[in-house]
């Protein structure tokens, strides 16, 4: 009886035992897709300031938090820029708004962890008269490719 309780025992335990096996070994019944490549592509800014203002404006943060997740799995190779304070009344002001503006700028996007090795900000004051009204801006461009890890 002893002999026959054990053989039976035996046959279950063989017959249960791929029930029992790890899920991960059956291979998945629906099919991978790998995600698309990142496309890191340069991106043009340009963002206005109110009149006789460097601080940002509440659109002009959505923007640059918006190009942060465009940049996303990118890294920055470079950024150029061109900030213009035209709407100031004398040279100096021109040249010290400008500046405040440059630096706003750069401290947005270094806040958004949006950094480049190679970054170049100019500033220009040199707008004719017909074009001051909106010569208020700083215009970006930032250059990407995909980040490489290791």
């Amino acid at each position: 009886m002893s002999k026959s309780i054990i053989t039976a025992c035996a046959a279950i335990s063989v017959f249960t035992m791929p029930a029992l096996a790890d899920d991960a070994r059956t291979p998945p019944s629906d099919p991978y897709f790998a995600p698309a490549a990142q496309a890191c592509d340069d991106i043009d800014l340009t963002i206005y300031f109110e009149p006789g203002q460097a601080e940002l404006t509440p659109f002009a943060r959505g923007v640059i938090r918006e190009t942060h997740d465009q940049l996303s799995g990118c890294a920055v190779t470079s950024i150029t820029g061109l900030a213009s304070a035209n709407d100031a009344e004398a040279e100096a002001d021109k040249l010290t708004l400008a500046a405040a503006r440059r630096a706003a700028i750069v401290e947005a996007l270094d806040s958004h962890g949006i950094r480049a090795v190679n970054a170049n900000l100019k500033m220009d004051v040199s707008a004719a008269p017909q074009d001051a009204v909106m010569a208020r801006n700083v215009k970006l461009t930032l250059q990407a490719t995909p980040a490489q890890v290791g």
